[in-house]
Parts: C-alpha cells; structure tokens; sequence
C-alpha cells in the first residue's frame, strides 16, 4: 500500500489522492483537518523530475477529481431544477469540471518547471504558485469560479481564519499550502530535523485553534430578525405570485411581526426577507409595494427585501448600447431597503450573475445549456456598490453568488457599509454540500472585511456571522424560521480592506520572478 501511494512508485495514484483529501476537506465530511495535508501528494508528484505532459495529466487528475467530488451539485440543479435533460445536465457538469481542472493542471506544471531547476528545495516557492493559481481562478473564466478555495476548509475554526484580515483567503489558503509542502519534503526526504519541525508546526496549530476559541466575544447593540420562509423551489416563475399567494405572504408578515414585537431594543431593527424562488416585483406589482410599505410602517422597522426588477437595458450581452426606442425590459436580480416609515430608502441590484444561471455565457456557442427557468439567460448585472443609509450607519447588501467573490464584498465596505447583509436562496441546492460551503465563505467575508454578516436565505443556512468569523446564531435548515439575532455596526477597516488582494499579487510576483529565473538560467546554461 505505501509504494502504491509512493509519489516514485505510483504518482497517479498520489494525485489522485490529493484530489480526494481536498474533497474531504470541506462539507459535508467532517474531515476539515485533512485539508493541512491534502496538497502533500501532488506537491511530492510535482518536485520529482517528470516530462511536461505528464505532470499536466497529474495535476489534471488532482483537479478533475476535487471539482467533481465537490461541486457534484452543480449536477442535480441542472438536471432538477433547471429542467434540462438528463444528457444536456451531464454536458454542463462535464464541461464544468473539465475546464477548472485545467487550473490545477496549470499548478503542476509550473511547478514541476521549479522542480527541473530546484528540485525538492521548489518545495518552498509551491504555496506562492498555488495561491497565483487560486486567484487567476477568482476572475477567469465567466468572471471567476472561487468556489471552495484552499483556505476555505478551515472556515469553521476561528482561531485558525484570523490572518484573513489580512491576507484574504488567499493567506489563508497559503498556510495550508506551506504545511502540504513541508509534509511533502519529509515525505521525499524523512529526517529528524523535519519530523521536529513538523511537530512543532503541529502544536502551533493546537495551539491556535485553542486560543480561537477564547476569543472575547464581539459586543452587540443593534438587532435583526432574519425570516427563513423555506417556500418550495419553483421550476418557473409565476408573474402574479404575491397575489395568487395571499395566505404566504400572510403568514411571513405575521412571523416578523411576531419577531419584532418580541423584541427587548431601544434601537430601531432590520427586518430581512431573503432571496425567494417567486416573483416579488415590487416595482411593478403596487399591491406588494403597499404590503411592503405598511410592515415597515407597522413593525416600525428596517424592511429590506429581495425582489425581481425589470428595467430597459443598458447594454446588450455583447457590450453594444441598445436602441433608446427599445421597448424589452430586462430582469434584475435585486434587493430594496424600506425605512420604518415606509419609504424607499434604495436598491441593490446585483453585479455578480451565475453563469449558466442567471445568464449563458457565450450564449450562441453554448446553447445546449439552456436556462434555468423563463427569465435566466436574460438577467442583466447591476453597475453600482449601493451603500445604504440606516440611520446614521450604512448597510451593504451582497446576493447569493457574490459572496465567493472577496474583492467585492471589500468594496462595499470600502465605500462606507457598517454591516453587511446576505441574502440567497440556497434552495437550489437541495441537500447537497453546497449550501455549508457557501455558508463557509460567508464566514470568511466577515473575518477579511471586520464586520458582521446577517445571511438570510430561503431554505438556510441563515445565521449570523461576527466579525471573528463565529457563528452566533442559525436556524434549522430547511423549516419555516425567524431568528432574531444581535450585531453591531463596525466604522473600523481591517488591513485586507485598506490594501485589497496585495497578497495574492506578492504571490503572483514572486512565482513570476521565480519562473523568469529558472527559464534565464536554463538559457544562459544553453548558450
């Protein structure tokens, strides 16, 4: 068995092995320790001289069996909820996993490059190379997948995500790297010095996860009611809804009235309705406009709510201006903010589509994979980081998908926003993995920007997050639930908010540098 996962005897098996602790280390296995070690077999692969091709096809395997162990579910909402056939699901998951598993094929490469040069001493430029990786998958390709980074598995430890504040993810990501590269190298070269190094790595770890559980607790003066309606996940959307669906919206208002009246706060509270599988067009519908406009008036509270709007739009999918004279109006995937007397305070709309959810890119090419309902395909993003008034705080509002997406969410709070809201209808996902994982990079968020994260969803995982990463409070997944949780504006900035993704750029610099040095010294050596 050992010479079976030796990276000298059997460097396929290793990297496939590595593709599958990097799925164990993130929902829903309780396996998030792996994750300090998840690298060490395809790093070992890596430093050991092979031809080009071959460490592509390793880091290929390592790839294409994270994203398919770990994104399965990208599978049943195609095929479930997005209504497309059994073939044209399988298609867009294939295609899917085919194409992020390049990024990892990409890592191997370059870093069987630092290899040819440095042999096992490249050990220490592979976390540079991993995190340069990891951020080019940020933007590229349809605008970036980050889905389930590195540094994400240990989202759940708050001792252990402190250095996000600084770093972003991406630091963190960069720890777990390091710690895989020093088991590779005791791997390929056991020896005293590095088991003892490795020990006390080991302990600095215990130590830090004990400590993050000592964390003093953030104070809270404000207070929100999070309304979970867990309404059933609708294949297409019924344009007359709210009217057709009285009794619901009866029965959501009464729950977060019931909630506020509940409430023990001289503050006036915020009331979120999350992002809902109907159509709730509140620009266009006056009768859930004046719903809405009496509970904020009657809660005497905050009221923000996602909503489907529909505008003329700017530009086209090409980027080409569109005829003034044009009469299609086009959905927006948004979120408005009432004040307690009812007024409308703003609207968020949202700048991070879903490809192949909300919108198809490449649309004329890949047509096969269709639309999740009537309106997706058609959706167009919003062009502004809304930073909404609240007294004398302000609030940013983030949807859904957006959350994965660091550099966002720190220009919200860059712009001013106190707190951060998140609202997302997790329902698309069944009861796979994803909506743990989602709730993991919301932590994440809250740790990089310093501020609380209220996330309201449809189905769960709704909770609120502390500016440590910690987990206040949550309601069960999947029931009908309020829960009526405490947080606290924040005016303070965390380093990774003044200074943004420095360190993924340091990283990128340095395995350039790296690169450009191995390729010169080869030339010289030539000539």
């Amino acid at each position: 068995m050992v010479q079976f996962v030796s990276p000298l005897r059997n460097p396929f098996a290793c990297s496939i092995l590595s593709g599958l602790l990097l799925v164990l280390s993130f929902p829903d296995y309780a396996m998030n320790l792996v994750a300090w070690f998840a690298l060490a077999p395809l790093f070992a692969v890596c430093a050991q001289p092979h031809g080009r091709w071959r460490l592509f096809l390793f880091g290929y395997l390592t790839g294409l069996t994270f994203f398919a162990g770990s994104t399965y579910w990208i599978y049943d909402v195609m095929r479930l909820y997005g209504q497309l056939s059994f073939t044209a699901a399988v298609w867009v998951f294939v295609v899917f996993v085919l194409a992020f598993a390049v990024f990892v094929a990409v890592f191997a490469l370059l870093a069987g490059e630092m290899a040819r040069r440095w042999h096992v001493n490249a050990l220490f430029l592979f976390p540079f190379l991993w995190v340069a990786v990891e951020w080019a998958r940020t933007y590229i390709p349809f605008g970036g997948f980050p889905w389930n980074l590195l540094g994400y598995a240990i989202g759940p430890y708050p001792g252990w995500i402190q250095p996000a504040s600084y770093t972003g993810v991406y630091g963190l990501s960069f720890i777990l790297a390091t710690v895989s590269a020093a088991v590779a190298g005791f791997w390929l070269s056991p020896s005293r010095r590095r088991g003892i190094a490795l020990a006390v790595v080991a302990g600095l770890l215990l130590v830090t996860a004990l400590l993050g559980m000592q964390l003093p607790p953030e104070p809270t003066n404000r207070r929100a009611v999070l309304v979970q309606p867990n309404l059933e996940q609708t294949l297409s959307p019924e344009p007359n809804w709210a009217r057709n669906n009285k009794a619901e919206l009866d029965a959501l208002e009464d729950l977060s009235r019931e909630a506020v009246r509940s409430l023990e706060s001289e503050s006036v509270p915020l009331v979120v309705w999350p992002e809902m599988p109907v159509s709730l067009y509140f620009n266009r519908d006056p009768v859930l406009r004046a719903r809405f406009v009496r509970m904020a008036q009657g809660m005497r509270s905050y009221f923000l709510s996602g909503i489907v709007d529909f505008r003329p739009a700017r530009k086209n999918r090409r980027g080409n201006l569109k005829d003034q004279a044009e009469e299609k109006l086009y959905p927006y995937n948004s979120a408005v903010l009432l004040a307690p007397g009812g007024a409308l305070v703003g609207q968020y709309d949202k700048i991070h589509l879903v490809p192949f959810g909300e919108y198809v890119p490449w649309a004329n090419v890949l047509a096969l994979a269709g639309s999740l309902t009537q309106e997706i395909s058609d959706f167009q993003p919003g062009n502004s980081y809304s930073v909404l008034p609240v007294g004398e705080d302000r609030l940013s509002v983030f949807i859904c998908y957006e959350s994965i997406f660091p550099g966002q969410i720190r220009e919200f709070v860059v712009r001013g926003a106190t707190v951060l809201v998140n609202v997302s209808n997790d329902g698309w996902f069944g009861n796979s993995a994803a909506a743990p994982q989602h709730l993991n990079m919301a932590r994440v968020r809250a740790v990089e920007t310093g501020r609380f994260v209220l996330r309201a969803t449809n189905t769960g995982l709704t909770a609120v997050v502390d500016p440590r990463g910690r987990i206040l409070a949550q309601a069960p997944q999947r029931e009908r639930a309020v829960l009526t949780v405490g947080f606290a504006h924040r005016r303070g900035k965390t380093f990774f908010v003044r200074f943004g993704d420095w360190f993924p750029a340091l990283c990128v610099m340095i395995t350039m540098a790296a690169l450009v040095r191995n390729y010169w010294l080869q030339a010289t050596e030539v000539t």
